[in-house]
């Protein structure tokens, strides 16, 4: 076995970013987000945003897969929601082995119908163009 570099505790780079979310501890629980007040809607999508946050720079994602304006969309709230469902499930450390390589494949999945979801929205740089029931505001 050869020995690792060791790299400065200091160094902040691409490759070594820092640590932005918890690690995922337990069971992932779902969120049925029609049986959910307009007060916890909105926590909820607080916490969710986090993550997209971290999930549109970390793998570099454009606003042709989430736009900009994706928690104004309920149908882009529940694919990303669902994904990050799948997401803690996957990384949580009771997860399985393997359980990190079934979400990549399930977020490649899950990019095409973002796409998908992402055109149907008609929204563009800019000012917010409204199709989806009024989510509540944040």
């Amino acid at each position: 076995m050869t020995a690792r570099r060791s790299r400065p505790e200091s160094v902040d780079d691409a490759f070594f970013p820092r640590a932005e979310l918890p690690q995922p501890f337990g069971p992932a629980v779902p969120i049925c987000w029609a049986a959910q007040t307009p007060d916890s809607q909105r926590l909820y999508l607080e916490d969710l945003d986090t993550w997209v946050t971290w999930l549109v720079a970390h793998y570099s994602l454009d606003r042709r897969h989430v736009p900009e304006c994706w928690d104004e969309h309920w149908e882009l709230v529940e694919e990303l929601a669902a994904l990050h469902l799948a997401w803690e499930g996957a990384f949580a450390t009771t997860a399985q082995a393997d359980a990190p390589l079934a979400w990549h494949e399930r977020f490649a999945a899950s990019r095409s119908r973002l796409a998908d979801w992402a055109s149907r929205t008609g929204c563009r740089p800019g000012p917010h163009r409204s199709r989806s029931p009024a989510i509540p505001a944040r």
